[in-house]
C-alpha cells in the first residue's frame, strides 16, 4: 500500500470516527480553551453573574462546586462545573431581550423559544460552555455548565 493511499485511509477513518462521536454524543466535542482551569471556570461564572446582575431581583444561588464528568476530544475524561440560580422576583419586562442582547454581544449564539408562558434562551460558547435563562411572570432561572476541561 502506498503512503498516499495509507494517508487517505487514515483520513477516511478519522472522519468516520468523528461522525460517530457526534452521532453518539448528540453534539460536537469542543477542545478546551487556552486558559487555565481556574480562568475557564471564572469566565463561565462571570457570564452567569453578569446575567444575574443585568436582570436584577433577589436570587437563590445553588451553584454546585462539585465537577461533573464530560469528554474532551480524543476521548479524554474531563470535568465541567454547573451553576444554578433561581429567582421568584421577575420584576419588570424585557428580561429575555436584555439577556439575549448581552449574550450575543459577548459572542454567544442564542436560541430563543417559548414554552407555554416561559421564554427560554439557550446559548453555547465556542468552547462548549452552555447557558440557559428562563423567565415567566412567576420566576426566573439561570443555569449552565462550564467548558469541559481535562481531568
Amino acid at each position: 500500500m502506498t503512503t498516499r493511499s495509507s494517508l487517505r485511509m487514515l483520513t477516511i477513518a478519522a472522519v468516520l470516527v468523528s461522525v460517530s462521536a457526534v452521532s453518539l454524543s448528540g453534539c460536537a466535542l469542543q477542545s478546551p480553551s487556552e486558559v487555565t482551569d481556574a480562568e475557564a471556570r471564572d469566565r463561565f461564572l462571570a457570564v452567569i453573574d453578569e446575567t444575574q446582575q443585568l436582570v436584577g431581583g433577589a436570587w437563590q444561588v445553588d451553584d454546585d462546586p462539585t465537577p461533573r464528568g464530560c469528554t474532551v476530544p480524543v476521548w479524554v475524561a474531563g470535568e465541567r462545573y454547573p451553576a444554578l440560580r433561581v429567582s421568584e422576583d421577575p420584576r419588570g419586562d424585557g428580561h429575555a431581550d436584555r439577556v439575549q442582547e448581552a449574550w450575543e454581544d459577548n459572542g454567544l449564539e442564542v436560541d430563543r423559544s417559548l414554552v407555554g408562558d416561559v421564554v427560554e434562551l439557550k446559548a453555547e460558547s465556542e468552547f462548549g460552555e452552555v447557558y440557559l435563562f428562563r423567565v415567566s411572570e412567576q420566576a426566573m432561572t439561570l443555569q449552565g455548565e462550564s467548558e469541559c476541561r481535562p481531568a
